[in-house]
């Protein structure tokens, strides 16, 4: 017997869609379902030849939706056959109750497949099938080859297909369902949908069911006994003998019912990814059958996103011949494939290293590529038996001068990695021209993955052997020098040979973006600072870190008592469903937010209950130290590197949609410094014997791009007068009082409000930061755009220029391409115009950071100082500084962030020495 329906979902998550744009996910469109909808959801509507276009009009409009919000990668609709489908022959009376539909609707379903085609979407239809039984059988052969599925639907019979993988998405309703939704819906799991309409019939098709066992009674039955077999079987034990009587006077017809609503999923269908993969519509063709049918509306919207490029994917061209690596060991061989790129002029390089760490992880082997032939040099493969590998002093004596070279031209995947671990061998990397991640990257920012795995998924449709697939999974994985070349040679010949055919690929897109000057004069350059800064490191003190432990552990424990002491009782801090019951149900506490399965007490619940009781505040107190402690207290001493005794942080490029650069393993960008552990913990990083830590940050560098790229003069004012302040300036509005009477804590207020408004808040957000009705917070933003209408206004151009062009730029040209700025979700309209209004701020700010970064990096270099740059976070730059350079350092440092970029109003850093990180600030 089975578990009741709502245990076996208890631990079931709410439905999620895919990522968006994921690759690895089939959206099929049950277009069908979508016309009938539409024709009776919708106003009658006429072409101006008088021809019916509702339906048409939905379900157009519908596939527009998808695309533009899902951008599905591989997508194609379904629809019903002409002709009776098998379940004709099983029942005659199956869907024989359907009135003829009329005439208006049928003239809209001759031209469904003219939607499609006008799309370019292809489409599923097979004589004598209906559209429901195409569609499980495209889930089964999608699942078997690994993909996801997206069914976009809302037909109930469909239910039964949800479940791992695959999920239903009703468009009109903006709902996903999956397991749990399923539930929600009718009561039963997906697994038992089948069973659940054989018992209550279908009226619309004619299902008979078992007459008078309605939702109520099948949900009973199958929540006891699982099946319509299991009902069935367990038949003499009913105690309700006329229930009894019906199920078993119906028995034939319950088992008819269910052939008629069981989907058939054995239909062999031809199923092509390359055909399946979605490319953007035909602009021209498409616009033309909108004009035929007068759908005007459409149509401007249709002219409001086709110029952003990337709204929709490209099409993935067919796969490159790569050419198979050549192994070469020998000093005679070295020599003469180093002559050979020497004369080609320029090549295609990857460094292969251990755990594709190059600071960590020793070098394996480098692999070349040129013109159409490829060379693979293995430098530390130790498998049983390895053919002679070529000796790292041969490699340097052949490669180091072409390495080196600023005549020949180098291709790579990650110009950071080559020249960390070609470092390691006492070789530099010289005029790289083109890095494919930092190419895909600029040219879609918000991607996820630009590395050559993702990018022969997504552009060629090629997928990669997995490094797990050849060197095993768990402690039977092997490490990358434990394989033997030829072992090797799937997962290193396409890293250096697709590189070449990649980077023709984006060197035309970003020309023709326009991100050509991002590229060379600001990525590729910082890519050489933040090389040498991974590979430095920073030092810090374990025993410090131990100190501060302890410590924490204590006022852990002290908070622990508080919550027990507040709440009246002990019990589990981390259980979210505890916590919920003592908050809400014990103490009356107001409910703030809920989450489909309960009521939410995430931190900003927390926030908002804090000032109505001590309890929320001493949860968060807990959480907060709970979470500084597991990681950074007890995580950063296991980050040292034996061998350099310092933690060496991964600097990221390719990563944040605004530009601004990341770090992990660990993460050091979100150590918080306004609170006193945060501030202790930076306490531990410290320099060398001889060396002190120098800190140079930005002051304000965001409110200053804001005030140079609005124009506004009261903002510029505020940054060009001297001894003005912008916070006390932008308190006077919200306040209503003079300069000199503003409060510190008005002051804090009209902070939290300047950093609001680039940070696109809401008044929703600004009220629970500043813990003040939403009201209020409404006026303190008026206040402030009553004060600097010049922001207003710039602001509302930025969302003119997303929604006109598809993107935003930053002040050096850099592109985000906002793909939501014209939804008609208000919700995640909203969330795209915070988007085209913060990140042309933001990435401005970033670009700023980054070009300063490569000045002072140059500068150092060319000063010949032995201080050095350790750390870049947000707006603010870390360095081991010799005492003794320190007034060069101090000037070099400030002309360096100054004057990185000329703006209407002055960039300022500000400095500090120290002992340590903390003492710096």
């Amino acid at each position: 017997m089975s578990a009741p329906a709502s245990e076996q979902t208890d631990a079931v998550e709410a439905a999620r869609l895919p990522p968006v744009g994921a690759e690895d996910v089939v959206f099929l469109i049950d277009i069908s379902g979508y016309v009938f909808r539409a024709f009776y959801a919708l106003p009658p509507l006429t072409s101006e030849k008088g021809e019916p276009t509702g339906a048409l009009y939905g379900v157009t409009s519908m596939i527009l939706k998808l695309v533009k919000e899902q951008k599905p990668h591989m997508l194609a609709v379904v629809c019903d056959g002409k002709g009776h489908s098998f379940r004709k022959q099983l029942y005659e009376g199956y869907k024989a109750n359907r009135p003829s539909a009329p005439d208006d609707l049928k003239a809209q379903m001759g031209r469904v497949r003219e939607v499609a085609d006008a799309y370019a979407i292809p489409c599923y239809e097979r004589e004598g099938v209906e559209a429901d039984d195409l569609i499980a059988s495209l889930v089964r052969i999608a699942r078997a080859k690994g993909h996801q599925v997206v069914i976009v639907s809302a037909d109930k019979d469909l239910l039964q297909l949800v479940g791992d993988g695959v999920s239903m998405l009703d468009t009109m309703k903006n709902k996903v369902f999956g397991p749990r939704e399923t539930v929600e819906k009718l009561g039963v799991t997906p697994a038992q949908v089948r069973d659940y309409l054989s018992l209550v019939g279908d009226t619309s098709d004619n299902i008979p069911g078992v007459p008078s066992v309605g939702p109520k009674t099948a949900t009973e039955l199958l929540t006891q006994y699982g099946t319509l077999d299991g009902i069935y079987e367990a038949l003499p034990e009913l105690k309700k003998k006329a229930l009894k009587a019906k199920l078993e006077d119906n028995r034939a017809l319950a088992f008819l019912s269910r052939d008629l609503v069981t989907l058939k999923d054995d239909f062999e269908l031809p199923f092509s990814e390359d055909e399946l993969r979605y490319g953007g519509w035909d602009n021209d063709k498409l616009r033309t059958f909108l004009k035929a049918l007068a759908f005007t509306r459409l149509l401007t919207e249709l002219d409001a996103v086709a110029p952003a490029a990337s709204i929709v994917a490209p099409k993935p061209s067919s796969a490159p011949e790569t050419a198979p690596l050549r192994v070469v060991t020998s000093p005679e061989q070295l020599v003469e494939v180093a002559a050979a790129l020497e004369a080609a002029g320029s090549f295609a390089l990857y460094t292969a290293s251990e755990n594709d760490e190059p600071i960590a992880g020793d070098l394996v082997g480098v692999a070349f590529a040129w013109a159409d032939q490829g060379a693979y040099v293995p430098l530390g493969h130790v498998y049983l038996g390895a053919p002679t590998m070529a000796r790292g002093e041969d490699f340097v004596a052949a490669f180091k001068r072409v390495l080196e070279s600023h005549q020949v031209a180098k291709r790579t995947s990650s110009k950071k990695r080559d020249l960390i671990a070609l470092a390691k061998l006492g070789i530099g990397l010289s005029n790289v021209v083109f890095d494919t991640m930092l190419g895909s990257y600029l040219n879609d920012a918000d991607l996820r993955g630009h590395g050559i795995r993702e990018l022969a998924l997504r552009r060629y449709a090629l997928e990669l052997p997995a490094y797990a697939e050849i060197a095993g999974k768990g402690k039977n994985q092997r490490r990358l020098s434990e394989l033997t070349i030829e072992e090797a040679q799937p997962l290193i010949a396409p890293e250096v040979g697709l590189t070449l055919p990649l980077s023709t690929i984006f060197e035309r897109e970003l020309h023709e973006a326009k991100l050509d000057e991002v590229l060379h004069g600001v990525e590729l350059p910082l890519a050489d600072v933040l090389a040498d800064m991974e590979a430095r490191g920073v030092r810090v003190d374990p025993e410090r870190l131990g100190v501060l432990g302890r410590e924490v552990d204590l006022q852990i424990a002290d908070y622990e008592k508080k919550v027990y002491e507040h709440a009246g009782k002990q019990f589990n801090i981390g259980s979210p469903r505890q916590l919920e019951t003592i908050l809400f149900d014990e103490l009356g506490l107001p409910v703030i937010e809920r989450t489909k399965t309960a009521r939410s007490t995430n931190a900003d619940v927390l926030e908002e209950l804090a000032g109505l009781h001590a309890l929320p505040a001493a949860i968060l107190e807990h959480r907060q130290l709970a979470k500084l402690k597991g990681t950074y207290l007890d995580a950063l001493p296991r980050e040292i590197n034996p061998k350099t005794g310092r933690i060496h942080t991964k600097f990221e490029q390719a990563v944040a949609a605004t530009g601004r650069l990341s770090s992990n393993d660990p993460n050091l960008q979100n150590i918080p410094i306004r609170t006193e552990i945060g501030r202790a913990i930076r306490s531990a990083f410290v320099a060398e014997p001889g060396f002190k830590i120098f800190a140079a940050d930005y002051s304000q560098i965001e409110l200053r791009v804001l005030a140079h790229m609005s124009g506004d003069p009261e903002l510029s004012a505020a940054f060009n007068e001297a001894g003005a302040d912008v916070h006390v300036r932008t308190a006077t509005a919200l306040f209503g009082v003079p300069l000199e009477a503003v409060t510190r804590d008005q002051r804090a207020a009209a902070k939290t409000v300047n950093f609001a408004v680039i940070y696109g808040q809401t008044q929703f957000a600004l009220a629970r930061n500043l813990r003040i009705e939403r009201g209020e917070a409404s006026r303190y933003i008026k206040a402030f755009f009553e004060r600097y209408a010049g922001v207003r206004r710039y602001l509302d151009t930025l969302v003119d220029e997303a929604r006109s062009t598809g993107a935003v730029r930053t002040i050096t040209g850099r592109r985000r391409v906002v793909r939501d700025i014209l939804s008609k979700n208000f919700s995640i309209r909203g969330g795209a115009e915070r988007i085209a209004q913060n990140m042309p701020i933001q990435g401005s700010a970033a670009d700023i950071m980054k070009l300063a970064m490569v000045r002072v990096h140059s500068a150092l270099q060319r000063e010949k100082l032995r201080s050095r740059m350790v750390l870049t976070v947000h707006d603010e730059l870390v360095f081991e500084g010799l005492d003794e350079e320190r007034s060069a350092l101090e000037a070099l440092v400030r002309d360096a962030m100054e004057n990185a970029m000329k703006l209407d109003v002055p960039l300022v850093a500000d400095m500090g020495w120290g002992d340590n990180w903390g003492e710096a600030h």
